[in-house]
């Protein structure tokens, strides 16, 4: 019940804050205004001060209704789809697929030659070369939700829309392909700096673990020593100048 009050709390605020938004003459996108009042009821905001229902008070609560963002997301996923006419495709298809493929791989590439310097010069300790490699290939997705939103609320026509909202479709997709590629990569990566940590610690040097009671025992008998039992029937053996 304090979870359904929180994301009920949640929406009203996000609406509040679009209000407030127009009150103050402020000419932002409702993004802007639902990203703050998500910050608001956060918990790091209204979350702390640990009123059950005003807020979410840590991040597994949020996770809780993670579902919502899913279903969102499809919804945002067919109007973006139904965005698409086939007569616009044909102008803008060809334009908008060579866009989409190079700026994912071009973001890519830059934040891996960016992140994979950082590694050698911050050290393996503070940035591993697989997480690198793993961000960078998370730098291709965009937020298909924020750009349909501010085209919604702007009313937007012409040319340039018609080429943008292909392109976040395509840049998604793109995307997806970049970040498996890019996650076996730091696998096969992870996997040789674990087989070269292994290498060079060297041999596990068996003989400095304690040797058996019994093994000690059969030894010494082998050497012509003898050993008694205590009254627990543990072997003690004699000290050399008692044997």
């Amino acid at each position: 019940m304090n979870l359904l009050l929180s994301t009920g709390i949640a929406l009203f605020a996000g609406l509040m804050m679009t209000r407030l938004f127009k009150v103050m003459h402020l000419n932002l996108p409702d993004v802007t205004a639902f990203l703050l009042a998500g910050i608001l009821v956060g918990p790091y905001m209204l979350g702390r001060l640990g009123v059950s229902g005003i807020g979410f008070g840590s991040m597994e609560e949020i996770s809780q209704v993670g579902f919502l963002s899913n279903v969102a997301l499809g919804f945002i996923a067919f109007d973006i789809g139904n965005e698409f006419r086939l007569a616009q495709l044909k102008h803008t298809g060809k334009a908008a697929t060579i866009i989409g493929i190079v700026q994912a791989v071009s973001a890519t590439v830059f934040v891996d030659a960016a992140l994979i310097a950082l590694h050698f010069i911050l050290g393996p300790e503070k940035l591993p070369l697989p997480v690198a490699v793993t961000l960078g290939a998370i730098a291709a997705a965009t937020a298909p939700a924020a750009t349909l939103m501010v085209v919604r609320q702007y009313k937007a026509k012409g040319p340039l829309t018609d080429l943008l909202l292909p392109i976040v479709a395509l840049d998604d997709a793109v995307g997806l392909v970049l970040f498996a590629v890019s996650f076996g990569v730091a696998q096969a990566l992870d996997e040789c700096c674990e087989r070269r940590v292994v290498r060079n610690s060297g041999p596990i040097q068996v003989a400095e673990m304690p040797e058996p009671v019994e093994t000690q025992r059969k030894r010494l008998e082998r050497d012509g020593c003898q050993c008694v039992h205590d009254g627990v029937g543990l072997p003690v053996f004699p000290d050399k100048g008692e044997r």
